[in-house]
This record gives structure tokens, C-alpha cells and sequence, in this order.
């Protein structure tokens, strides 16, 4: 059966007479085409087949085709999607179609500036499974979009008048009420188009359950950050993941539980120490890893859920990542930064802990530290055939756990026409210690040639204080023990000055100038079984 009038069976509709049919404006039609959502065969008609498949979507509620997605790639399309959704809105066509459209549309670089990544059905029910919902309990999504945490908060039981939402976005904003009334027949009265970082001192209330995506990454003014940063007191970490939380937990109450959907990074990164710190004084319920959901962040997503009270010194963490374990909450206080590395099983927990209980040294105000040249311009600056008064300049990836491979660039030895340099006296020190950058593993080569290297390599000199050589130390770091621990402990792939300066560096079980570590594994009962490293208990 034809989903149109006959007077409108033809393969070329007019925008008006489509306009008609669907109880919208012809200016509406006129936006669904510019968004893709429309063809247009000829000036002013749309074909009646994308008419079809739109009147379909927008009757059943199906999510919308790929046409939909074109503008993702039209910057700054926020005003257009708008209208169509807000004239949508007025002529009383809502449903979770277009939630979908929405969330759909909006252009990359929309999303890149406010942050948004709008979290699916699925991992909103998961982050809620495990909430107690009891007939007077309250709500909060400071950041609330299109509302799918308020729908699932809703379908738990949840009073709408018991339910705040905040979003800066009026849009999305209009969609959550729309969306609630529909669901429920009643008017959402808490949900209002705000500043939460702004407004939220100002409630004067706290809540029951507090879930939510905030904002990976808003760009907010600088000075904006820095004065949320106060106001919160959130340390060092301004990023807006961090100033939500801050927020947020101020307002919990009292036993209350507390879900964010955050980036890795919040995990083991030291600029969300402050962040970690302030979770670990919550009693830890659940750490779980989502993988990579949103569309063009590589980042894995982590819901965090906390209850608002103390934890005790038993109390277990359910961490679900490579596999699915209960961690002791103590086990990430001890480890350096208070890293949350949750993709570590309690027995490897226990490995981690006794290499730090080892006595040992560290590299931290035991060493000076460089970056490795920056050109500015490696194409016109660095040559690829030697010739008179130039030298070789070598990269991370010539530094292998093999050694040094041959040189494939040459610089002018002076380095004045270059971007950035470290002091001379570094690059051409006697002994130094050069290291791999960007990397998943600890690659390490002790230089005394004076050679130099590029800004995907770094450098340490050991000062003369240090009781290893820089030929101990090497062996050290590029042992299997101390690349087993690095990756455990910090799982990054970048090798930073910050977290090397915290790995435990043993001054005992050398031979020959070298690490021994055999002799170090077996008077320290470890052993490498199965890809990883555990404690072997002696028996007697």
C-alpha cells in the first residue's frame, strides 16, 4: 500500500505537497535535504523514494540511514540540525527517531569543540544495572544531552519530578522533555538549559544517584578552566571530565552512588592524580572498560561507579577489562600516581607490589633530562646522504633492543638553524643514556659516541651521585621485568620522563656490567609463566 496520496505517486514530489503530507513546513523540507536526509532529483521537488524511507523512519522510530550521516563532514551545521529538529518538535512528530537524527548529525567539528559523545543504550543500562532504586530517590545528569540517562533513570523507577537534568545544549535540551513527556505523560520540569559548572553551588541540594558522559575535552577558555579549577578544587586536573566530577561529588548524598563515563586517560595519567585521589576516598564499586564506542576518539571509554562512603581497608573493586577480576581498593593506592591499573589481575597486583618493596633507587633528581633536537623542518634540515660538516642525527625507531641501527640522516653539527635544542652539553656528553619516545616498551641505548638524536628520541645523563654505570642502568631498563612492570603499571605509549622517574632501579644482581636478571628473578622467587610474571611461593 502506497504511504502517500496518489496525487503525490509520482517519482517527483513537490517540496509543498511533501510539506502537506507530512505536517511540517516546506522550510523544514527544505533542511531535511540540506542534512541528506532528502534527495532532490530537480529544483524544488524531493524524490518520492527517500520520502518513502523518511516517513517510514520517522513513523516506526528505526534509526535513520546513512544519509543521515553526511553532514558530519558540513562544519558548523549545529543551527541547521536545530531547526529541523525544533520544527519536528512543533508539529508533534517526536520519537526516538530523532533522538537518533540528533545525535547523528552533528558536525565533527560541533562535537570537537563542546566535547560531545553521545553514549549508547546499551552501556547507559549497564552503567545503571546495579543502582538501588527506592520510591524517593533523586537524580541528576549534570550534563544530560537528549536525555538517555534520564530515560533509563526513568524505566528504574524514578519520579520525573524527582529528576534533574543540566545541558548547555537548548536543543538537546528540548528533546529530553519532549522525549520524558512522551514516555511518561508528564511535564519535566527539573530539566533546564544551564550551565552545571556554573549553577551548581547554587542548588543547595544533593542527590541519590548522579550519572553521567560528561564533556570529554570542551574547549572552555583557559582563565574559565582555571577559575572552575578553584572554585572545585580539583589540583591540576582542568580538564572538563575533572571539573564535572568535582562538581557533581559535592552534591552526592550521603551513601549515594555516582557514575562517569570517562576516558582512559582519567585511569593513568598523572594530570588526573587529584582526580584518582579524590575516588579513592569513595567506596570504589565498579571499574568496567567499553572498548572505543565513539566514532573517531581512539580512546577506550571507562565507567567508574562510586558509592559516597568510606571504604574499608577489605573493601573490592569489580574491574572488568582484558579479564574480570575483584581488586582490594589499597592496591591502587599503592601504586606510583595512585594508577588505576585496572587491566592487572590481583596476582599481578602482587608482583607490582613486591618489585616496588625491593630495595631500590630511583632516577628522580638523579639525572638531567633532554629532548631530542626539533627541527622545524626535518625535510630541509635533515639529509639523507653524508657529506662534509654534516653528522649523523639518528630517530627513536633507529634505537632498537638490539642496539643502534645505521645512521639514514644527517644534520649540521652546530644546530643553530634549528626550531628547538636542549644544551649542547647534553647531546654531547661523554656517556648518556638515549630512549625510544613514542613506544610500548622500554627501549634504551647507552650512547658514548656523542651522537645525536631527533625529538622521537630523549635523553638522560646520570649525574655522578648515581650508583649505577649508564651501561647498568641500560640493561636494567631494557630488562623483561622492568618492561613488564612499565607496561602494567602505566600502559601508555609514550615514554614519559614523569613515570621513569618512579620505576624502582636496583643496584644489586649485576655480572659483567650487566642486569643479571635470571639471578634477580630467582633470589626474588618470580617467575615468567604464561606471558606474564607471578610470585613463585617457596615451599617447605
Amino acid at each position: 500500500m502506497p504511504l502517500f496520496d496518489d496525487a503525490l505517486d509520482t517519482e517527483h514530489i513537490l517540496i509543498s505537497d511533501a510539506a502537506k503530507n507530512l505536517s511540517v513546513s516546506s522550510a523544514t523540507i527544505r533542511n531535511w535535504i540540506k542534512t541528506g536526509l532528502l534527495e532532490t532529483p530537480s529544483r524544488g521537488c524531493v524524490s518520492r523514494k527517500s520520502l518513502d524511507a523518511l516517513k517510514i523512519q520517522l513513523a516506526s522510530g528505526e534509526k535513520l540511514s546513512s544519509r543521515a550521516n553526511k553532514s558530519q563532514k558540513t562544519k558548523e551545521n549545529h543551527e541547521e540540525v536545530s531547526r529541523v529538529i525544533i520544527e519536528a518538535l512543533e508539529n508533534n512528530l517526536f520519537n526516538e527517531a530523532l533522538v537518533s537524527l540528533y545525535e547523528k548529525t552533528l558536525s565533527e567539528s560541533y562535537r570537537n569543540k563542546e566535547g560531545i559523545y553521545y553514549t549508547s543504550p546499551s552501556i547507559v543500562r549497564d552503567m545503571l544495572r546495579d543502582a538501588q532504586v527506592a520510591d524517593t530517590s533523586t537524580f541528576l545528569d549534570p550534563c544530560c544531552g537528549c536525555g538517555n540517562f534520564i530515560m533509563e533513570a526513568i524505566a528504574k523507577g524514578v519520579r520525573v519530578e524527582n529528576i534533574y537534568g543540566f545541558d548547555t545544549d537548548p536543543t538537546a535540551i528540548r528533546i529530553a522533555k519532549q522525549r520524558i513527556y512522551a514516555k511518561t505523560g508528564k511535564e519535566a520540569h527539573n530539566i533546564v538549559c544551564a550551565d552545571f559548572l556554573t549553577i551548581a553551588k547554587s542548588l543547595h541540594r544533593t542527590f541519590d544517584l548522579i550519572y553521567t558522559n560528561p564533556p570529554w575535552g570542551k574547549k572552555i577558555p583557559r582563565k574559565d578552566k582555571e577559575a572552575f579549577a578553584a572554585y572545585y578544587q580539583t589540583g591540576k586536573s582542568t580538564d572538563t571530565c575533572s571539573l564535572f566530577f568535582f562538581a557533581a561529588q559535592e552534591m552526592l548524598s550521603p551513601n549515594g552512588s555516582l557514575g562517569f563515563l570517562l576516558p582512559e586517560s582519567i585511569l593513568n595519567i598523572s594530570t588526573f592524580h587529584s582526580l584518582r585521589t579524590s575516588l579513592l576516598s569513595f567506596s570504589i564499586l565498579k571499574i568496567k572498560n567499553y572498548g572505543t564506542p565513539f566514532e573517531g576518539i581512539q580512546s577506550n571509554a571507562y565507567s567508574v561507579i562510586v558509592r559516597k562512603c568510606a571504604p574499608t581497608r577489605e573493601h573490592q573493586i569489580k574491574c572488568i577489562d582484558s579479564g574480570e577480576y575483584f581488586r582490594a581498593q589499597t592496591s591502587f593506592m599503592s601504586n606510583p600516581k595512585q594508577i588505576f591499573n585496572v587491566w592487572v589481575s590481583p596476582d599481578e597486583q602482587i608482583v607490582i607490589d613486591k618489585l616496588f618493596q625491593i630495595p631500590h633507587c630511583s632516577l628522580e633528581s638523579n639525572a638531567d633530562w633532554a629532548l631530542g633536537v626539533v627541527t622545524g623542518d626535518n625535510k630541509n634540515k635533515c639529509y639523507k646522504m653524508p657529506t662534509e660538516g654534516l653528522v649523523p642525527i639518528y630517530r627513536g625507531k633507529d634505537i632498537t633492543p638490539r642496539g643502534l641501527a645505521s645512521p639514514s640522516l644527517y644534520i649540521e653539527r652546530e644546530l643553530s638553524n634549528c626550531q628547538q635544542v636542549a644544551p649542547l652539553a647534553l647531546y654531547y656528553a661523554d656517556e648518556k643514556i638515549i630512549y625510544r619516545f613514542i613506544s610500548d616498551k622500554l627501549v634504551f641505548y647507552c650512547d658514548t659516541a656523542k651522537r645525536l638524536v631527533l625529538n622521537s628520541a630523549n635523553i638522560l645523563v646520570l649525574r655522578k651521585s648515581f650508583p649505577l654505570s649508564s651501561h647498568q642502568l641500560t640493561s636494567l631498563l631494557n630488562s623483561k621485568i622492568l618492561n613488564w612492570l612499565f607496561a602494567k603499571v602505566f600502559h601508555t605509549h609514550k615514554i614519559l620522563r614523569a613515570d621513569l622517574e618512579t620505576l624502582p632501579l636496583y643496584t644489586s644482581w649485576y655480572s659483567h656490567g650487566l642486569f643479571d636478571e635470571e639471578l634477580f628473578l630467582e633470589q626474588n622467587n618470580l617467575v615468567y609463566e604464561n606471558g606474564t610474571f607471578r610470585a613463585r611461593y617457596k615451599t617447605h
